[in-house]
């Protein structure tokens, strides 16, 4: 069967997504040309070296020769870049992000005359490591990572088909659902870990011999080592929806203690037993 081709695509951001991404379409052979954008000389060199992109570009006015461009930038980053792709990108380009928030984005493009508006169609990629930037970059970061695709009704089918096949192409999983499901998944799957692991670190730096921690402290705070800017950023864009679920957890944690409290062991049982369960049915 001859492979599908998704012609010139141009990342924006060339971070540890961007160049993953890059290495991952160039490893699958699914692009005629891939090239890249970033304000940071240093990150176009090491995703130009690392062969993750084949030219690189400080500014967006080399835009006009995607076919498909995927803005994979921090949150505060998306809107300018989509107000500059709208004006750079050529007529008929497909646009979508990686961002890990996508309510307000797709809020924004509903207001703002976007001529691509009906071709952005809103993405993010379940994947990464604690350590960001090109240098950590690899091509099989998505594999077999789910990729979710945020479509409105106003998003063109034809669009969303493409980013589709673009997400399986570099073995993806892509799942649809709404910006604001996404967002109330990702608080609870992907912001409040952050949150629960920068906790945790301060908490033990109360401790006189932190050097007990074992593999379980290592596997919940892992993601502590993350860009703190980043994260700040990413928290303070889905800012409500973090909020909700850490009123969720203080709910969870009050019952937990509790039980413990009243030497209810057999409810401390209960709930560790149907936390297991969970998880094992999670892992099938």
């Amino acid at each position: 069967m001859r492979r599908r081709s998704f012609g010139r695509v141009g990342i924006v951001g060339l971070g540890l997504v961007g160049s993953s991404l890059g290495l991952a379409l160039r490893k699958h052979g699914v692009c005629k040309e891939v090239f890249g954008f970033d304000t940071d000389p240093e990150a176009r060199d090491i995703a130009l070296q690392a062969g993750a992109v084949e030219q690189t570009y400080e500014a967006l006015n080399h835009l006009g020769a995607a076919d498909i461009l995927v803005l994979a930038v921090p949150p505060p980053a998306v809107v300018p870049c989509l107000v500059e792709a709208d004006v750079f990108a050529r007529d008929g380009c497909i646009v979508t992000d990686t961002v890990s928030v996508k309510a307000g984005i797709v809020s924004w493009t509903k207001t703002y005359p976007l001529r691509f508006r009906p071709r952005f169609v809103g993405g993010h990629p379940m994947a990464g490591r604690a350590n960001s930037g090109p240098s950590h970059a690899t091509a099989d970061l998505f594999d077999g990572a789910t990729w979710v695709l945020t479509p409105t009704a106003d998003t063109d089918n034809a669009a969303l088909q493409t980013v589709k096949g673009l997400v399986e192409s570099i073995g993806s999983k892509p799942l649809l659902l709404s910006p604001e499901e996404h967002d109330r998944h990702a608080a609870v799957l992907s912001h409040l870990p952050h949150v629960l692991a920068s906790t945790l670190m301060r908490m033990s730096a109360m401790l006189t011999h932190p050097q007990m921690a074992g593999p379980s402290w290592a596997d919940l705070t892992r993601v502590a080592a993350s860009s703190p800017e980043l994260w700040q950023s990413i928290i303070a864009s889905n800012r409500d929806e973090v909020v909700s679920t850490l009123y969720d957890l203080e709910y969870y944690l009050r019952e937990m203690r509790d039980f413990i409290q009243a030497h209810d062991d057999q409810k401390v049982l209960e709930l560790l037993s149907e936390s297991k369960r969970l998880k094992d049915e999670a892992s099938r």
